[in-house]
């Protein structure tokens, strides 16, 4: 989560957000698998059940957040002209705008809040997986594996052409990443002592960033497909290991808080870093040019855009509406 908040205040022609694109989408979609429990949902049977469950968790939020923050976009930046510094925000237009929240795309339709199109994006990934494995999978794994790969492909291709409503052409793309989650996760690949896997890991992470082009899911970008799949694997599974090492202390501590608190950071950091960058314009001298190429402004609005939002959970999460983003 921490390395979202800092892809979307660093420009995306730097070699630091190529570094993160590799994998920071692909992680989300990956622990989603990661931390489903199909002994739980999986059955036709649990299926309603589980359908409500992530609607509840995810689509309510998309949709409280875009609807509260768009009349005070509306003000604050269309008609007043402020907030201009993080993407295009005064210069939307205010009924595409209106409509891209619908279609659930961050596709240059104007969805204010950007970032969002994950939220119906990975609704629709894990209805998509939940639907595959309750039908496919009592006819064999093998069966169910052949079709998650070919729905992962056929995603990739349909994202050439058009951007399907709700993410669901990335959703298709993600399929094959879940299924890697719920792989991890039942072969225990992370608590394995083996040194060879992840010193093959880091090669072929290595490898995705220096000879794939930016990999950007929300556009469609996705480059060279085995250098996609492979440095998205491969990055998710080296940050999973780096985490497991990280058991104690403050530093574990605050990066537990960031993934409890990841909804709240999602909707909150460009609107942190946003009114950060004006009151760094108001009140000092530093050319807002610099403003994504200064190591202590980048700093400090990533900083601002996970701390801020943390704090704002741990005293008012429990408030009505923001009960809706805080764990």
């Amino acid at each position: 989560m921490i390395l979202v908040v800092l892809g979307h205040v660093v420009p995306l022609t730097t070699d630091l957000a190529k570094f993160i694109f590799v994998f920071h989408m692909p992680f989300f979609f990956v622990m989603a698998g990661f931390l489903l429990n199909l002994d739980k949902w999986g059955g036709i049977k649990n299926y309603q059940s589980f359908a409500k469950k992530i609607f509840k968790r995810l689509l309510v939020p998309y949709y409280l957040a875009e609807f509260l923050w768009y009349p005070i976009w509306f003000v604050v930046c269309y008609k007043l002209g402020y907030l201009r510094y993080m993407w295009d925000w005064i210069n939307e237009n205010p009924i595409s705008s209106f409509e891209a929240i619908f279609i659930g795309n961050n596709t240059g339709n104007g969805l204010i809040l950007g970032q969002l199109w994950f939220l119906p994006a990975l609704l629709v990934a894990e209805i998509i997986f939940i639907k595959l494995y309750n039908y496919l999978n009592k006819i064999g794994s093998e069966v169910f594996v052949l079709v998650i790969i070919f729905c992962s492909l056929f995603g990739l291709l349909i994202g050439k052409i058009i951007a399907l409503p709700l993410g669901t052409d990335i959703a298709l793309v993600s399929q094959i990443f879940m299924l890697v989650g719920i792989l991890i996760r039942k072969y225990n690949v992370i608590e394995q002592k083996i040194l060879k896997p992840f010193i093959i890991m880091t090669l072929m992470f290595i490898l995705a960033f220096q000879f794939n082009s930016l990999i950007n899911m929300t556009f469609r970008c996705y480059g060279e497909i085995f250098l996609f799949y492979s440095g998205s694997i491969a990055g998710t599974l080296l940050v999973m290991k780096l985490s497991a090492l990280m058991t104690n202390g403050k530093i574990f501590s605050l990066i537990s808080d960031c993934g409890r608190q990841s909804m709240i950071i999602l909707v909150l950091h460009p609107i942190i870093a946003n009114v950060f960058y004006e009151a760094v314009a108001a009140t000092t001298n530093f050319p807002p040019e610099e403003f994504f190429t200064e190591p202590i402004i980048i700093a400090s609005a990533t900083a601002l855009g996970v701390l801020i939002p943390l704090f704002i959970a741990k005293k008012f999460g429990r408030l009505p509406v923001l009960k809706y983003f805080c764990a």
